[in-house]
């Protein structure tokens, strides 16, 4: 069988003072560059009469940027406004900054219908056009120098829409996070974390005093998913939170638990555990069997449940399958020090190496459609609990994410094959998108550059 991937032949990149420095130039350059791209081939505000807006996935609804706002390209600049610092010089941050944001308002559709409909399965702002364009008016109102208070059209349409999530209950089929509830939370969690001012955080208060209901709920399904798992497979593969998506259970971070359960970490402690609920014991749970599987599986986390034995001749080594969503939510599971102290188990850090080999030799994937390079799979691990003896240093991770992020200017359309002996990836179906294109690789560029920023010898300013 021919293999479905480019072989790694990659040098790691070395962690010297002066190494480091110009890794943090090539980033800051390839931020740079990568936008100027992005303002050229993107286009700004439309006729209103033309406007459909794109989601925060995709950027676009269709093939054709002629009539569609690409909102998750003006994500990218108003998270690269709060970013300015680290990729350009002290004098001009602030009209990096300012510029940031005007390309992202830019980009935002501002037409707001009378009545958005909302569906069950089909409430994340991530996968729809109008719940994303309204989180995005309200982070670029957050993300105004002068604070300026949010639109009260886009606070009522996130309460009602968290109210409907509640309100759908245990039903299943519905949570993951690119159309389900767990991207409703998410959009709670990251707009709660970029509040900063009273006035608008006593204007959401009522849409984040829901957060514990919306967690409760969606683990109460992950409970009845799991119920009607056995009752259809038995114990096979069997883990204690379960979630289908269109009739299938997923591992992964997009559709998948690995996604679901990467989110419901990210709230507050206080939230997943009140002294009267503790979600964390279950969490932990799901979270062992899926690094079971993954090690059962020589470091590949299978994209569903029950494993189709093709699948185990062709893993996927993707964001939206595979190991890179696992190494995700056990990054998350570091940051919560309940969890680690009281529930962590030596094959979370043996899923965490065995998974790091999988995306670092087999992170060059190509199929039938399209060439693929898994770009954001590795995060910088600081926690104590890593094995001496398995060699998940910080430092092990951190060459291997540098690396494949300066690698990732070989890829299109940010580059172009020049030579032969390049390995030649497709161009994304939709090649400027956050999740698909050039603004999801320029995003992790410039946190990348944030990152940096924290380990000792490396200046920030170019």
């Amino acid at each position: 069988m021919s293999l479905q991937y480019y072989r790694n032949q990659l040098e790691l990149v070395t962690l010297d003072d002066g190494t480091m420095q110009q890794v943090l130039y090539k980033l800051q350059g390839a931020v740079k560059r990568a936008t100027g791209i992005l303002k050229e081939k993107v286009p700004g505000s439309l006729p209103e009469n033309t406007i459909a807006p794109g989601t925060i996935y995709s950027g676009i609804l269709g093939s054709s940027w002629s009539s569609t706002l690409p909102i998750g390209v003006a994500l990218m600049f108003l998270r690269l406004e709060q970013q300015a610092s680290y990729v350009e010089d002290d004098d001009e941050i602030l009209h990096l900054a300012s510029e940031f944001h005007e390309l992202a308002c830019s980009r935002l559709s501002y037409s707001v219908p009378e009545d958005i409909p909302l569906r069950p399965g089909r409430l994340s702002p991530l996968g729809s056009a109008s719940l994303g364009a309204s989180v995005l008016r309200v982070f670029a109102g957050l993300a105004r120098p002068t604070r300026q208070k949010v639109p009260s059209h886009d606070i009522i349409m996130l309460q009602r829409t968290t109210e409907f999530a509640i309100k759908q209950g245990t039903t299943v089929g519905g949570d993951e996070a690119l159309y389900g509830r767990a991207g409703v939370l998410l959009a709670l969690l990251q707009i709660r974390q970029q509040c900063k001012d009273d006035g608008n955080t006593a204007a959401f208060t009522a849409a984040f005093t829901m957060i514990p209901r919306l967690a409760t709920v969606i683990i109460e399904t992950g409970k009845v998913g799991a119920s009607d798992y056995n009752d259809l497979y038995g114990g096979q593969d069997a883990l204690s939170l379960m979630w289908p998506w269109h009739g299938k259970y997923y591992l992964g971070a997009i559709h998948g638990i690995t996604g679901i359960l990467s989110i419901l970490l990210a709230c507050k402690p206080d939230e997943l555990n009140d002294g009267t609920i503790n979600h964390l014991p279950i969490i932990a749970e799901t979270i062992s069997g899926l690094c079971k599987l993954t090690i059962e599986n020589a470091g590949n986390l299978p994209s569903s449940v029950p494993i189709r034995s093709s699948s185990l001749h062709d893993p996927y080594v993707q964001i939206c399958h595979g190991s890179p969503g696992l190494l995700i939510l056990l990054a998350q599971a570091e940051n919560n020090i309940h969890l680690m102290h009281s529930f962590w188990e030596p094959d979370w850090d043996k899923a965490i190496r065995l998974g790091s080999e999988q995306v670092w030799e087999r992170g060059f994937e190509y199929g039938k459609e399209r060439i693929a390079l898994a770009r954001r799979s590795f995060k910088e691990r600081t926690g104590s609990v890593a094995s001496v003896e398995e060699q998940l240093t910080p430092d092990y991770f951190l060459s291997r994410a540098l690396t494949l992020l300066l690698y990732a200017r070989k890829t299109p359309p940010f580059h172009r094959r020049e030579f032969r002996d390049e390995c030649e990836f497709r161009m994304p179906d939709t090649p400027y998108s956050l999740f698909e294109g050039l603004a999801g690789t320029c995003a992790a560029w410039g946190e990348a550059c944030v990152m940096m920023a924290v380990l000792p010898g490396v200046a920030t300013t170019v």
